[in-house]
């Protein structure tokens, strides 16, 4: 008897759960086939769906990839739908390597893909239908059909179809994250500016030009629009870009020397280079305060707040990883990126749908030492991981710190400091809010049960607080002034994650009030973080405000039936809020 260690019919539906975090990473594992490919032109098809003549909003039916690379053989395309038969399973070069991009990306998203790929005119076709792998229990790949190139599809494209190419066709999307095409389109394009980056500018030092647009194509005419991706770069140096009202010109200026690090990696002691670059603002560019004028550049430095790490000339990861406090106004004005090879994939723990790195957060130098005490790193027990993030740690403290201190002195020198929390629009509200909620006689829970907890014990607990939203990294003297100030003021909000519908929740460590806001929620997505994480703005004041009145209200109603009651208000309306801003993300 054949047993299979994966039973297409049956392992395909886990497989479809491949762990994208949206369409838009799905779609970039094809956009990275096209670039390895050689493309000039890419062109990502959003082809709408017919719908009722009541709707107001157009949904995406279908998705479809082009580019104009070099095209697949068919011995290449007979492979090309199966799972982990990739071309370049043992290359090391370009951003491609896996072998499970296509497939697993395909059908994460849709029921059918269907691949067409012509050389010299010659054009030859295969699909992947799940439903019909399920049925048939089907175990093989499907035949590969030569056929006419498809020109019912290209022929929307705003380039000529040269005689090679490939054209990439989802069918039956049953699992985009969003259906709405503006929606799902806008969030194509905010990914994309970024992760191509370094192929969409006008520098081919680090990755040669490609020209990528996405062209929505409107139902039952001849109407298509196209979206030119431009790179949105977080080190703010590219030209062209898409900073409002600066595209043709870098905002930033380059931050020191490139800092490149050798890396040992694999068992033969060969070496690769890791390059890290910073930048920082330039002072006429500078923006300390929110409004109108200002929220174009604002709102795009606060999206871009972080360290970008680069594979291959393509983003692999952004974010904080415990380096820094990204909640700061003045974090916003630097930039960081981390460029290495695909030969230090392990290293750097990409995942092989080069979506995430693993295990590089900031580490200190003392725990390394430890880690490493009497070892060189001819060793075999030397942990070369370990070494890699100690010096990116060490290199980005360094800098970290000489960056900060220039942009303290771009700063006005009137109005609040940026470097304080003060700048926290959650921490401005919490002592308008403070000081009249002390000021009240009003009998509170918080004020019922302030003694059950001693004070030692309370700036235990604010502390952990701190450290579990920001990071562990923040120094004890920065730790124990934010511990202050909250006891200043006596009410704080915070982020925390839980399961449940309830997208805030309020903690009481001694004598302060704290709103607990749920990570997990849309709430905090769709709402609070856009509109509150950013300077001090009208806006995200009255967001916390509304928030600590309505904390204040619960706190006032002390008995344990208001509050039994009140649980159950927070737990059912929270549920709605959920349904409701899902269903207008999927409408």
């Amino acid at each position: 008897m054949t047993t299979y260690i994966f039973p297409a019919s049956t392992a395909i539906e886990s497989f479809r759960d491949a762990g994208y975090r949206d369409t838009s990473m799905a779609l970039a594992e094809l956009v990275d086939n096209s670039i390895q490919a050689e493309a000039d032109n890419v062109r990502i098809l959003a082809i709408e769906e017919n719908v009722s003549v009541q709707r107001t909003v157009a949904n995406v039916g279908s998705l479809a990839v082009y580019d104009d690379g070099h095209g697949m053989s068919p011995d290449v395309l007979e492979i090309c739908l199966a799972f982990a038969q990739g071309t370049r399973l043992n290359t090391r070069s370009g951003i491609g390597r896996f072998g499970v991009g296509l497939p697993l990306a395909s059908i994460s998203q849709c029921k059918r893909v269907t691949v067409y790929s012509w050389q010299e005119g010659d054009c030859f076709t295969t699909y992947l239908d799940i439903d019909e792998v399920k049925k048939s229990k089907q175990q093989t790949t499907n035949e590969v059909e030569k056929c006419e190139i498809p020109g019912e599809i290209l022929r929307h494209l705003d380039v000529p179809v040269k005689d090679h190419g490939s054209l990439i066709v989802w069918e039956d999307c049953d699992r985009l994250d969003l259906k709405r095409t503006q929606t799902l389109v806008r969030r194509m394009e905010t990914s994309f500016c970024r992760i191509y980056r370094h192929f969409l500018d006008d520098d081919d030092t680090y990755g040669r030009q490609r020209d990528i647009r996405i062209l929505i194509v409107k139902p039952d005419a001849d109407v298509v629009e196209s979206i030119k991706l431009l790179p949105n770069d977080p080190l703010y140096l590219m030209t062209p870009n898409n900073l409002p009202g600066f595209e043709d010109e870098a905002t930033n200026e380059a931050y020191g020397e490139i800092q490149r690090i050798p890396v040992r990696f694999g068992n033969s002691g060969k070496k690769s280079m890791v390059e890290v670059r910073f930048s920082a603002i330039r002072q006429d560019i500078a923006r300390w305060t929110r409004n109108a004028d200002t929220a174009s550049v604002v709102d795009h430095y606060k999206a871009n707040t972080g360290i970008s790490f680069v594979r291959a000339g393509r983003e692999i990861d952004f974010g904080s990883f415990g380096y820094f406090n990204p909640q700061e106004l003045k974090e916003r004005y630097w930039g960081c990126e981390v460029r290495f090879g695909p030969e230090l994939d392990e290293l750097f723990g990409v995942t092989n749908n080069k979506q995430a790195v693993r295990d590089v957060d900031f580490i200190e130098r003392e725990e390394v030492e430890q880690l490493h005490d009497g070892l060189s790193e001819d060793d075999i027990d030397f942990d070369h991981k370990i070494a890699l993030r100690a010096e990116l740690s060490k290199r980005f403290k360094i800098a970290h710190k000489a960056i900060r201190a220039r942009i303290d002195s771009l700063a006005p020198e009137t109005g609040r400091s940026v470097s304080g929390r003060k700048t926290d629009p959650a921490a401005q509200s919490a002592e308008l809010a403070g000081q009249n909620f002390k000021n009240d006689p009003a009998k509170t829970k918080t004020k019922i049960e302030k003694d059950a907890v001693t004070p030692e014990e309370q700036d235990t607990k604010l502390k952990d607080m701190l450290i579990q939203e920001h990071g562990n990294d923040i120094p004890d003297n920065e730790l124990d002034r934010m511990v202050e100030e909250i006891k200043a003021t006596g009410v704080t909000i915070t982020e925390k994650s839980w399961p449940g519908n309830q997208f805030y929740t309020i903690e009481r460590p001694g004598e302060i009030m704290t709103i607990a806001l749920n990570a997990r929620h849309p709430f905090q997505v769709e709402l609070y973080d856009k509109i509150c994480k950013g300077p001090d703005t009208q806006e995200a004041l009255a967001m916390n405000l509304f928030l600590l009145a309505a904390a204040r209200a619960e706190d006032e109603l002390w008995d344990d039936r208001s509050q039994e009651t009140l649980e159950e208000f927070r737990e059912k309306w929270g549920g709605w809020i959920k349904k409701l801003l899902t269903q207008l993300n999927n409408s």
